[in-house]
């Protein structure tokens, strides 16, 4: 049975008389009383004892638990008066050893019990029609397999056959060797002999044995006794049923559910005659209306048994019972009387299976098209047109409409318990708001969640619900530490993370958890989790750059907790005082595609899942098929799995060790199996984070009046209500990720708290100044300052800094790239430090910032050989042995055959741009390179920038520092016109201290 799950069903009871109110699941019933007594304006049940099936309740009895279940009747009592008997029933008697059913007739389907076989037979000649007696033991026997004639061993006939056919054949021809093979069919028949004996074979018709009862009154016993047995009775049934279960598959994994008790009823003998009526689609009875309506009543009354809802269209009398049948399941339409206004044609929500009735009960008409037709012909047959055209003529059996509701109710409360006959592979909801099952009211409450972060102990986090109505959970730090979800395109792998994700942040506050989203599916899988005040940074696919430094700053992640670890002496970081360390928790969705473009850094999250359990870094990973991308080595720290629905049994098999994600439907996008280290696969019905909160439930509200139809006008549930409020119409409804976002804002505003420092440092800007730079360090005050780098594997910033002393720098990139920029900056840091400085263009409008500095000795043009004559004659080194000449030669190509060529080696400091490898022919006397990046991995690689830094561009200025350290990204400080900034200023775009180097 199909359903969708809502955040606390409304149990909807009767008070005595006759009024439906629907009850807030949870409240106690001395809560309710105020409210109950407003609503039916009976002042009495304010202070009247109250009883529900003759019990006495107590006021702290909680709604949805026995007896105040669906069904329910509350009688309000005089007080001081004895308690009252349980009302009469169709069913009475039920615990009597011998009990007499009816099976045909009108109001067929009736039970009464007997003390004995004499009162039995006297009220066998009482009843009409055709009544049978049975032995009973009691209701828990009514749920256990009944034994059938295969149970019971082999006929004594059976095994002697061989022998008497052997003893005959040797009499009849006169041959004594036959006779000794009767001999050896002996001793094969003694094994058999014995095993009848030990199974107590007996004959099928055996007196005094118990036995099924027939017909409708099965159906009633069946409702009854799901009802009132107790969980002890009702787990040794449903072991029954696992261990022998006859005329039922078995089970051959975990989507095939175990058959339960009931399970005899989901289908029935091929030679049932009424069975054949409930598979063509369409069936109609005709006949004089009472009698008809009783034979449609007893039709769906087997398939409500079964789990089928029920919708009502038309006025007729006799159909109210259908009000108490739990929702969900296969949709049985009725069709009984003139259509009113409210008969609306069935309209199944986005949450159902089925978009039309699997099943047309007609009462008094043929529909078009219908080949199943039962007609009434007296007030004991009936005459039963098949699909195939056949003809019978049968005993009617019908149920009056009070069995119906007695039948109902039962229904509603067992259901409520989880008490259905659930055919295999049923039981799952369709959509479960994740509102339901972390209990979140309709508006959250910021200071609550607050509270319940502060009395949080374990990290256990709901994924959603079982088919056992359960809800399953999943323990990073326990059933951990790291996660692997598989699932194919359009299964709900991305709102499983995000059921996840915001399931942690309900769980843990930020002071205790850190999560960072790397989405390689565009950067929306994760929808509004991105703004958790847990978040501490989100890497996307559009940006290959930031993915790369974030797993780079993993790298250095991992060796700061082991530091901190090392200096708190603990081995663990649940051993750290709360709020010392955060947990992170690294979600990555679509591994595959991130293990494709950056496969470089997978050995850091390889440490990652090596060391992540001590270190308290959990990573999640979500793929489509894991096979080739999740590696042996990362695979072997992962214990927790969860395989949503995938193409082929193998890559089920790959997660799992199971192929039962194989099979998992494809209508229901959610539907999941979670295994935990070798603990058997577990099935459920992922939360949805994107459902709508449901709308607040008051403590009582007036039940619809409505039989099973649409609840629409003035029916409207929500209409009249108290203790509680409704959405105003035409509102929408928000969804509860954008809930808990906005809660969690607000809680942890209140709190103080945001999101940790991430484990990567923000990228470099777009533009930098001296104003960026980290504080000074002993090498830069032997060189000149050329960029801001970026150093991701130690989480710093560093200044990249040209010591002449390493040879010439050049200045490689393409037109627009930022060469002359880079070129100023260099000349302005030496005539900072006292150099002169020459200049060699064409172009001396891009060199104009250096015009009026102090130490400029002008712009040369690159065809003035005596110009650059004079102006190498004056480079000498210092008295330190440092270059106090710097000559900046902004296009290399075009001064290649002016320039000497003793002038590389004069003593000056030569800065030189280009737009190629070769440096105008010059490769091969300079040192240090600084080549501008752009967007273009494959240019970037033709100019000499190092791969890993190819393409990684957009920005002018940004560029790839080769020296003697390595390569490092860097940003080209933008020269500054007016006087120096000190670097102890910062600017909004100074890395934080932490970081400086």
């Amino acid at each position: 049975m199909t359903r969708t799950l809502a955040p606390a069903d409304a149990v909807r009871v009767t008070v005595h008389p006759g009024e439906d109110v629907l009850l807030r699941p949870g409240a106690r019933l001395g809560e309710l009383r105020a409210d109950l007594a407003a609503l039916t304006r009976r002042p009495e049940l304010r202070h009247a004892p109250l009883s529900v099936d003759g019990e006495r309740l107590a006021d702290d009895r909680v709604v949805g638990e026995r007896p105040l279940l669906p069904g329910a009747v509350i009688r309000a009592e005089r007080p001081g008066a004895p308690e009252a008997p349980p009302p009469a029933g169709p069913l009475t008697g039920a615990g009597s050893p011998w009990l007499v059913a009816r099976v045909t007739g009108s109001d067929a389907g009736t039970v009464t019990g007997a003390p004995g076989l004499l009162a039995a037979l006297r009220a066998w000649g009482r009843k009409g029609g055709r009544s049978v007696v049975r032995r009973s033991g009691g209701p828990a026997t009514w749920l256990t397999p009944r034994a059938d004639a295969a149970d019971r061993g082999v006929p004594w006939l059976y095994p002697l056959l061989p022998v008497v056919a052997s003893l005959g054949l040797a009499a009849a021809l006169r041959q004594p060797l036959l006779a000794a093979f009767s001999l050896l069919s002996l001793v094969v028949a003694v094994p058999q002999l014995r095993q009848a004996r030990r199974r107590g074979a007996a004959p099928p018709a055996a007196p005094g044995r118990p036995g099924p009862l027939p017909g409708p009154a099965a159906l009633l016993a069946y409702a009854h006794a799901a009802l009132h047995v107790s969980p002890g009775a009702w787990a040794t049934a449903r072991q029954a049923w696992a261990v022998t279960s006859p005329g039922v598959a078995q089970p051959t994994g975990p989507l095939d559910m175990a058959p339960g008790p009931g399970a005899h009823l989901l289908t029935a003998p091929h030679d049932d005659p009424w069975e054949r009526l409930l598979h063509d689609g369409t069936v109609a009875v005709l006949g004089p209306p009472d009698a008809a309506r009783a034979v449609a009543r007893a039709l769906v009354a087997r398939l409500a048994v079964r789990g089928a809802r029920v919708l009502l269209r038309g006025h007729a009398p006799g159909w109210s019972w259908v009000r108490w049948l739990p929702p969900g399941g296969p949709l049985v339409l009725v069709t009984d009387g003139p259509a009113g206004p409210a008969d609306a044609a069935p309209r199944p929500g986005p949450a159902d299976a089925a978009s039309r009735p699997g099943l047309v009960v007609s009462v008094g008409t043929v529909p078009a098209g219908c080949r199943a037709v039962v007609r009434v012909l007296d007030a004991r047959r009936v005459r039963i047109t098949g699909p195939d055209g056949a003809t019978r003529t049968v005993p009617l059996v019908g149920v009056g409409a009070d069995w119906a509701e007695h039948l109902a109710r039962l229904l509603a409360g067992a259901a409520r318990l989880g008490r259905t006959p659930l055919a295999p592979g049923d039981g799952l909801p369709v959509v479960v708001p994740l509102a339901v099952v972390h209990g979140l009211p309709r508006t959250p409450d910021p200071s609550a969640l607050a509270r319940r972060w502060a009395g949080a102990h374990g990290w256990a986090v709901p994924l959603g619900v079982g088919a056992d109505g359960t809800t399953v959970r999943l323990d990073l730090v326990r059933d951990g530490p790291h996660l692997l979800v598989a699932g194919t395109t359009g299964s709900g792998k991305s709102e499983l993370l995000q059921t996840l994700v915001l399931g942690l942040a309900l769980t843990r506050p930020p002071a205790d958890l850190a999560l960072l989203l790397v989405d390689f599916k565009g950067g929306a899988s994760l929808g509004a989790c991105s703004g958790l005040p847990h978040v501490v940074g989100q890497v996307t696919d559009l940006d290959p750059g930031l993915a790369g430094r974030a797993l780079a700053g993993l790298r250095a992640e991992l060796r700061r907790r082991e530091r901190i670890l090392a200096a708190h002496g603990v081995p663990d970081v649940a051993a750290l005082p709360r709020g010392t360390l955060p947990r992170l928790v690294v979600v990555i969705d679509e591994f595959r595609a991130l293990s494709d473009d950056l496969p470089e850094f997978l050995p850091a999250l390889l440490r990652a899942a090596a060391q992540g359990r001590s270190l308290g870094v959990h990573l999640v990973l979500a793929t489509q098929r894991p096979g080739g991308a999740v590696g042996p080595d990362l695979r072997a720290n992962v214990s927790a799995r969860v395989a949503l629905r995938v193409t082929d049994p193998l890559e089920s098999r790959d997660v799992l060790d199971d192929p039962v994600a194989a099979h998992l439907p494809a209508t229901f996008p959610g539907r999941a199996v979670l295994r935990l280290g070798s603990a058997p696969p577990v099935v459920l019905q992922c939360a949805h984070a994107g459902a709508a909160v449901p709308p607040e439930m008051p403590l009582v509200r007036r039940a619809p009046a409505g039989a099973g139809r649409p609840l629409a006008g003035p029916d409207d549930p929500g209409r009249h209500t108290v203790g509680g409020s409704r959405t105003a119409p035409g509102a929408i409804a928000p969804d509860s990720a954008t809930l808990v976002v906005d809660t969690a804002r607000q809680a942890a505003a209140t709190l103080g708290q945001g999101p940790s420092d991430p484990p990567w440092l923000p990228a470099l800007p777009r533009r930098a100044t001296v104003a960026d730079l980290p504080p000074r360090s002993r090498r830069d005050r032997h060189g000149l300052v050329v960029a801001l780098g970026d150093d991701p594997d130690h989480q710093r910033r560093t200044t990249v800094v040209w010591d002449p002393a390493d040879g010439h720098l050049a200045v490689l990139g393409r037109a627009r790239s930022g060469r002359t920029t880079a070129l100023v900056t260099v000349a302005l840091a030496a005539l900072d430090r006292g150099w002169t400085v020459h200049a060699v263009t064409r172009d001396a409008a891009g060199l104009a910032a250096l015009r009026d500095r102090p130490g400029y000795g002008g712009t040369h043009e690159p065809d003035d050989a005596g110009g650059l004559a004079k102006m190498l004659s004056g480079g000498s080194p210092d008295s330190a042995g440092a270059a106090r000449t710097l000559v900046v030669v902004d296009g290399a190509e075009e001064v290649r055959g002016a320039l000497p060529a003793a002038a590389l080696r004069s003593g000056a400091a030569f800065a030189l741009s280009a737009d190629g490898p070769s440096v105008g022919g010059l490769a091969a006397r300079v040192g240090p390179r600084l080549v501008l990046l752009g967007t273009d991995r494959a240019a970037d690689v033709v100019l000499g920038a190092p791969v890993p830094l190819a393409g990684t561009g957009g920005p002018p200025g940004r560029a790839a520092w080769c020296g003697r350290a390595g390569p490092v990204l860097c940003q080209v400080l933008e020269p500054l016109t007016g006087p120096p900034v000190s670097r102890r200023s910062r600017s909004p775009t100074s890395p934080r201290p932490r970081t400086a180097s």
